[in-house]
């Protein structure tokens, strides 16, 4: 898999999710390592993908629920 391929499948993962998904989850769905999905979420942050990174994993948009109280601006 290629690397926006990767990028195109995080994006699915974190849009068929209603809660938040581990950086763990994300590798090992894509075969790769937690340090490669660090380095997509950031890069698809970059290009304006509203990625939220929660104590429970990552999630698309605003944080909400338990989470949305352990976010500091």
């Amino acid at each position: 898999m290629d690397n926006s391929a990767r990028r195109e499948k995080i994006l699915q993962l974190l849009q068929g999710s209603p809660s938040p998904i581990t950086g763990t989850a994300l590798a090992k769905a894509c075969d790769v390592s937690r340090q490669i999905i660090v380095g997509d979420v950031a890069l698809m942050r970059a290009q304006g993908t509203d990625i939220i990174s929660t104590p429970r994993g990552y999630q698309l948009g605003a944080p909400v629920g338990p989470d949305a109280a352990a976010i500091s601006w």
